[in-house]
């Protein structure tokens, strides 16, 4: 299988370093939290999430760039804090007022930064490639010896990769299990109980914690706390079942027919529905075609992906002899209808005639292509497949 790693860019097994990639998916993934110190991995030490973001280079985005309600917002556990408190009337963030609340112990939140910071991006992108997942980041600069959140659980599992300053988490059970992606965390519901485990994540530390595991955390006195809350926004095996019986119905009348009248009535016969049940369970099976749903699942777990247009602008006009190939992070397959080929890749697909194929498989495979590649399709259109490849992101110069 092509290796599409970049270098560079902090691998899953560097994150996750000493356990590694391997034990890490075998005996943590969606079970049980891991604390990995900086001390104990092999490269980058304390200053390993440095290149990803610093609190000066959220100084400059703030300070430089306008934000709108939804892309910066403000947390304190006491007193607690109201859009009102920051967000004016047209829905712009007052960014003077931000400021003034950090003072106060407000801790500042930036959602979704991986849309505007490229090293956060790119680290996305090398966790998707792992996890065929959607991924992003949540990123809090806390205020000294301030809390953002009481107990609490995520409804999905999160990388907590410390960059400055130390935070102190406590971690609890999870009673709530493993809760779905839209069961949101609901104050009161569950008791926290006491601390199974009490730690200082300090510069370089990475914490993972599984969806639904309650906990909590307060920035160290003395300095500043800023993390990197990485999210992991999986497809569940309940989602595929709900796509494969949506898939069977299509081939399936039986599927198709409606619920018993008279099902509201407290004489309904369950015991007739119950086979009922049983019956479009056994035809779901027989019907449900599994490649057809898991390609469904890949295709748009390709298409949503955010695409990698650096260097678009900057490496001049493609000539006979430009050499491009597939770019790093950025995974893609080939679909044909006979006539055309469709290059399924992040932000959506890219069209070819027919004669493209062998080219496009070379070029998929991880093979340079040139103009001469794509000879098949005539000059005019051989030299306009590189310069699309190149201006949607599906490629790189080699």
């Amino acid at each position: 299988m092509l290796d599409t790693r970049m270098p560079g860019v902090l691998s899953l097994d560097q994150l996750t370093a000493p356990a590694g990639e391997g034990r890490f998916l075998r005996e943590y993934w969606e079970q049980k939290a891991l604390h990995c110190r900086a001390d104990e991995t092999r490269t980058g030490g304390a200053d390993r999430f440095t290149p990803l973001l610093s609190s000066a280079a959220i100084d400059a985005l703030i300070s430089g760039q306008r934000f709108r309600e939804g892309e910066l917002s403000l947390a304190r556990s006491e007193p607690r804090i109201a859009p009102g408190d920051y967000v004016l009337d047209n829905g712009e963030i007052d960014r003077g007022a931000v400021m003034r609340l950090w003072q106060q112990g407000a801790t500042i939140i930036l959602p979704h930064l991986e849309r505007r910071h490229a090293p956060l991006a790119q680290f996305c992108r090398q966790l998707e490639s792992v996890f065929s997942a959607h991924v992003q980041t949540n990123i809090y600069l806390t205020p000294s010896g301030a809390q953002g959140f009481h107990t609490h659980y995520d409804n999905h599992c999160v990388f907590v990769c410390q960059v400055e300053g130390r935070k102190r988490w406590r971690l609890y059970d999870t009673p709530a299990g493993t809760p779905f992606r839209g069961e949101q965390f609901t104050p009161g519901k569950f008791a926290a109980g006491e601390p199974v485990a009490e730690f200082v994540l300090e510069p370089g530390d990475m914490l993972y914690v599984p969806r639904g595991l309650m906990h909590d955390a307060v920035s160290e006195a003395g300095s500043h706390s800023l993390h990197i809350t990485t999210g992991i926004i999986v497809k569940t095996l309940a989602d595929f079942l709900l796509e494969a019986v949506a898939e069977a119905s299509l081939h399936s009348p039986h599927l198709r027919r409606s619920m018993p009248p008279g099902f509201h009535l407290d004489d309904f016969d369950r015991e007739g529905l119950r086979a009922l049940f049983e019956a479009a369970m056994d035809e779901a099976r027989q019907q449900a075609d599994l490649d057809s749903v898991l390609d469904l699942f890949i295709d748009t777990f390709l298409r949503t992906r955010q695409p990698d247009l650096s260097g678009g602008l900057t490496t001049g006009p493609v000539g006979p002899d430009t050499q491009i190939r597939r770019r790093p992070l950025t995974p893609m397959r080939l679909a044909s209808d006979g006539h055309h080929i469709a290059l399924v890749v992040a932000g959506g697909d890219i069209s070819f005639d027919e004669p493209a194929l062998s080219a496009l498989e070379a070029f998929v495979a991880g093979e340079p292509v040139s103009q001469a590649d794509f000879a098949s399709l005539g000059e005019a259109k051989a030299r306009e497949a590189i310069e699309r490849l190149l201006a949607f992101g599906a490629a790189e110069r080699a």
